[in-house]
């Protein structure tokens, strides 16, 4: 289950201005073989210059989630902080933590995965959230290609997750129907392809996840803007 619900640099020379990601809200719902959740995801700009958080709320039978992802953007570099999961299932308690500590160039896990792991020193380390924004800067400034680093979240090593714009698609939020770029990752070491439908009306704001794995399909899906 904490698999499933898990599921939620180089830096380049092109017209950094244009890759702005403004502040959201929007309502999820996240669904598979399993489960069913429905929450709130929402970017948010701080008051201390270059400090941003994006963070999932939801509520499922007998549980909640909650997923947050503090870092900094200056002058367009995104700078990972920290990534803190807690999950509440019935009489279980699961609580997750990665430090990204710039400082001493180290990342270390906390919770039921324990680990440090050096961080990268040419390369942006990104987590299982915030990537998310750098997927859309990428899109945005016109890559069709591009590979972004990641730590996995059992072992610590930190691996390249390779993406690629593949097609055009639309998708229905709230009664309108956005034109998408879709852009696929997929990850040979564990047989997972990942599809993201980006709306280029919505600042390229992910709009819909498509995940196959061995464990079956996942899906996440905007159903409303605030």
């Amino acid at each position: 289950m904490y698999k499933l619900l898990g599921l939620f640099f180089v830096l380049i020379s092109f017209d950094l201005s244009s890759q702005d990601i403004p502040d959201y809200k929007g309502e999820y719902v996240f669904t598979n073989s399993r489960i069913s959740m429905q929450g709130i995801r929402e970017l948010i700009s701080h008051k201390e210059d270059g400090k941003r958080t994006i963070q999932f709320n939801a509520k499922f039978p007998l549980g909640k989630i909650k997923i947050i992802s503090d870092f900094t953007e200056i002058n367009n570099l995104m700078t990972s902080t920290k990534y803190y999961v807690d999950v509440k299932w019935t009489l279980i308690s699961d609580k997750r933590t990665l430090d990204f500590d710039q400082n001493t160039g180290t990342l270390t896990s906390k919770g039921k995965y324990e680990w440090v792991q050096n961080l990268l020193k040419d390369e942006n380390v990104f987590d299982p959230l915030n990537v998310q924004i750098q997927i859309r800067k990428n899109v945005i400034a016109g890559l069709k290609e591009f590979s972004l680093m990641l730590p996995d979240l059992k072992t610590g090593a930190i691996e390249a997750n390779n993406y690629k714009v593949v097609d055009n698609g639309s998708f229905e939020v709230d009664g309108t129907i956005y034109s998408c770029i879709i852009v696929e990752r997929i990850r040979l070491q564990d047989d997972r392809t990942t599809r993201y439908f980006l709306a280029p009306e919505l600042d390229h704001l992910i709009i819909k996840v498509e995940d196959e794995d061995q464990d079956g399909d996942t899906m996440l899906e905007l159903k409303k803007l605030y």
